[in-house]
């Protein structure tokens, strides 16, 4: 144990210090936080601060009526000239004119000069419209009238709930599966080179005089997991805070309501499947003659766990079809198919079930035979493990 301790420090520093590690590890955070800060900034020059003029031929709009807290306010003119007048002199953003026949027609008369009003302009227009609409009704009516409504949609077969306050529900499950994706990627990469390093350094014949090929295995497997899961937290870390940050700002996040039973089930698939993704990719290391060699042949270990991306349309018109169920039950392909279904509907708790248990197994079977080729093409540098031999290690 003590073997697979000092195998699996050695792996996790070894990986996290990497700069390329870092840099990939950081740039992520930092250039969606970039963009982000790009996008508010062009946003904010391109919002101004000038009010929204308006002519109210129909007599119906009252100017009490507007929020207080909105960023672009209506200013009432009596006629078209002196708001135009305004308008010309910059200090209107644009006037709308309402005809004496609204809202029996709901045709307006917008004027602005080069650029059109800003969105918040008008957002804050709209709800001082609509707020006028409805000032005769009853307070809760005329409420319930301007938030517009609120739909809810319930899965029998799971009894989970969809509605607008948990869009997350949707997008969440995306998100994780791009970043499955992305890890997955980077493990091929660190994986090959965990085992050809020694190979091609020399440090081989030294290591296997005290570590048995299991232990080698096994600790650069947890290791790279390990290094995997310092990511993902960084990435977390950053999710959480920018989540903070925006949500004083954006509404729409200060109803967020946290999946924690996907996030919890997602995480009894993510660790697996990684450790899945590493192992093959170590055997693939050991049984390749040099790194070049495992890098192509790694390509196509990739491609047997993106299968679930290519199926995508497939997934979300029908997560009941024969094909979707084989590729939630497959090792490879079962946490991004079941990532996927869970954001559009409802995945049968014995799928899920079978798949984790079929996961697990693989990668029991994967480790074991990363060992074994292990074994055989420890000291083979440049020297590849033909057919015969892997066949030949796998029955010893």
């Amino acid at each position: 144990m003590r073997n697979t301790w000092l195998v699996t420090k050695q792996t996790y520093l070894a990986t996290v210090l990497r700069r390329g590690f870092l840099i990939a590890t950081l740039a992520l955070p930092l250039g969606i936080a970039a963009l982000i800060g790009f996008v508010v900034l062009v946003e904010k020059s391109e919002t101004s601060s000038l009010p929204i003029g308006y002519v109210d031929q129909a007599g119906l709009l009252n100017e009490d009526l507007q929020a207080a807290e909105a960023e672009t306010q209506a200013r009432a003119f009596d006629d078209e000239e002196t708001a135009l007048a305004a308008l010309r002199n910059d200090q209107l953003q644009a006037v709308f004119v309402l005809p004496a026949e609204y809202p029996d027609t709901l045709e307006t008369d917008l004027y602005y000069l080069e650029e059109q009003p800003s969105q918040d302009a008008w957002q804050a227009f709209d709800d001082f419209v609509r707020a006028n609409l409805v000032a005769s009704l009853p307070t809760e009516v005329a409420q319930r009238l301007v938030e517009g409504p609120s739909v809810t949609v319930h899965d029998l077969t799971s009894g989970r709930e969809f509605s607008e306050e948990s869009i997350v529900n949707v997008i969440l499950p995306f998100a994780l599966s791009f970043l499955f994706i992305f890890a997955t990627m980077m493990a091929s990469g660190y994986s090959l080179t965990v085992v050809s390093d020694e190979k091609e350094n020399r440090t081989m014949e030294i290591m296997l005089t005290s570590i048995t090929p299991g232990q080698l295995i096994g600790g650069k497997t947890i290791g790279l997991l390990g290094a995997t899961l310092t990511q993902l937290a960084i990435y977390g870390v950053a999710a959480v805070v920018g989540l903070r940050i925006a949500m004083p700002t954006v509404p729409e996040l200060q109803h967020l309501v946290v999946p924690w039973g996907y996030l919890g089930a997602m995480a009894l698939f993510f660790f697996p499947a990684y450790a899945l993704a590493a192992a093959l990719m170590i055997a693939i290391g050991s049984a390749a003659g040099e790194q070049q060699q495992g890098q192509q042949i790694a390509g196509f270990i990739n491609l047997a766990f993106l299968v679930p991306m290519f199926a995508l349309m497939l997934i979300i018109e029908n997560s009941g079809h024969p094909i979707v169920t084989v590729l939630t039950l497959f090792p490879t392909t079962s946490f991004l198919t079941i990532s996927l279904r869970w954001g559009i509907g409802a995945v049968p708790f014995w799928q899920m079930a079978v798949a984790w248990v079929l996961l697990v197994a693989s990668v029991l079977a994967a480790v074991w035979l990363a060992a074994r080729l292990f074994r055989v093409g420890m000291l083979r540098y440049g020297q590849p493990l033909g057919w015969k031999a892997i066949v030949a290690a796998l029955r010893e």
